[in-house]
């Protein structure tokens, strides 16, 4: 054989020894990378997770998982939407298989209903190794019924009861509430709004006692976007969700605008304008707030800065002198209303957001208010001031109160002229 002959046969060989070196090594790296039972321990390894509640009762965390080394430590991290974190330490019995759960009580609101709670498992091994569950979230909602939905763009109404119009005509309402009620507040409307309609009354009022809450005939829950009406579908049902849900709504909307704020917005100026804000007016309230003023009995302003009273008759008349003041700051202060919670999200106080945005103090609008009812609002306000000096620094804001008005209208008018709008 040709010396170019042998070259050609030495290649070839050394190039089949060197193909053999490769593949051993690709087989040993192969081998290292094989499963556990084979070359190398897998570690903590969750096969399944999951959770089950009971509405207001208990909710059920649960994890399964194995490992080549015994897991001796399974904690569940939850927490509800802008709500703090806790931690629960799993039940189980240690070993490289395991089923650990951990029992949340939910009585006393640690996870406010109808919030999205969000929760994960950390696992650790004998090994020192550890594990964390991808987070995963459950809608906590009232699971006593079977909620059905309607949605258009960013509501969604929910209702397990009546006819599919009846939750449309729900829908309708708020749609139509939303931007009406923003024309005043012009805050960014929330990215999304549940409203959640129950049959009976008595079904509401045993799902906020339930979770721990007072009865209400209605629930606005602002940092959730969410709507708790009881509406039975029934004759006069379209009459209430004009009452009720524009009200409740503008909870949602007041929270948008203020934030943080919102904490610090007077019981009356929330409240007032959820009522002044429903489309259908309440008779009744006008009804209490003439009787209160014709006995002398109704309540100072200083007192609504505060939640309202549980007494069903005193908390109506809080409502009706709510909504008379806010519709007085309306038609006699234009932009009066932004002004007051522009005063409330930097941080004033009650008394000193009136000062700040309207220019009089707390004392003295409640004087003109009580004035515009008629002229012994004027005599019974006198009456109930404690000592002379109170009284005359009352007379005195009271005089000055239309002058700031004017002023802030860049008017003009003289003391006493009263302009508004309908």
């Amino acid at each position: 054989m040709s010396n170019p002959q042998r070259a050609s046969r030495l290649t070839f060989d050394v190039s089949l020894g060197s193909m053999a070196v490769c593949a051993v090594m690709l087989g040993v790296i192969l081998l290292l990378g094989l499963p556990y039972g084979h070359a190398r321990a897998e570690g903590i390894v969750v096969t399944n997770d999951r959770v089950e509640y009971s509405f207001a009762q208990q909710m059920t965390f649960r994890v399964a998982a194995r490992s080549d080394a015994d897991i001796r430590s399974a904690v569940v991290v939850f927490h509800a939407r802008n709500g703090p974190e806790h931690r629960g330490l799993g039940v189980f019995k240690p070993g490289r298989t395991i089923e650990a759960f951990f029992i949340q009580q939910l009585v006393g609101g640690v996870l406010p209903p109808f919030s999205p709670v969000t929760y994960w498992w950390e696992l650790s091994d004998a090994a020192g190794r550890k594990t964390t569950t991808p987070p995963k979230s459950l809608d906590y909602l009232d699971n006593r019924f079977a909620w059905q939905e309607v949605a258009e763009g960013s509501t969604h109404v929910w209702s397990y009861a009546g006819e599919a119009a009846y939750a449309r005509l729900a829908l309708d309402v708020a749609q139509s509430a939303l931007p009406r009620v923003n024309q005043e507040l012009e805050t960014q409307l929330p990215p999304r709004v549940d409203l959640y309609l129950y049959a009976a009354l008595d079904d509401l009022q045993s799902a906020l006692l339930l979770a721990g809450r007072d009865w209400q005939g209605g629930q606005a829950r602002p940092d959730l976007g969410v709507v708790l009406v009881a509406i039975p579908p029934e004759q006069g049902a379209l009459a209430q969700m004009k009452r009720d849900i524009p009200h409740e709504l503008t909870h949602l909307l007041v929270y948008q605008a203020t934030g943080a704020g919102y904490t610090r917005v007077p019981r009356w100026l929330d409240e007032g304008l959820a009522s002044a804000n429903e489309e259908l007016a309440q008779p009744e309230y006008q009804l209490a707030l003439e009787s209160a003023f014709r006995a002398g009995q109704l309540i100072p302003l200083e007192t609504l800065c505060a939640p309202f009273s549980s007494d069903a008759g005193v908390a109506q008349l809080s409502y009706a002198e709510s909504q008379s003041v806010v519709q007085f700051i309306r038609n006699n202060t234009p932009d009066g209303i932004r002004k007051l919670l522009g005063a409330y999200i930097g941080g004033a106080t009650c008394g000193a957001g009136v000062e700040q945005a309207l220019g009089a103090t707390l004392d003295a609008l409640e004087f003109q208010w009580r004035a515009s009812l008629g002229p012994q609002g004027v005599w019974l306000t006198l009456a109930s001031s404690v000592g002379a000096w109170a009284l005359l620094a009352v007379i005195l804001s009271a005089a000055l109160l239309p002058l700031a008005f004017a002023r802030r209208r860049g008017t003009g008018r003289t003391p006493g002229q009263v302009t508004g709008r309908t």
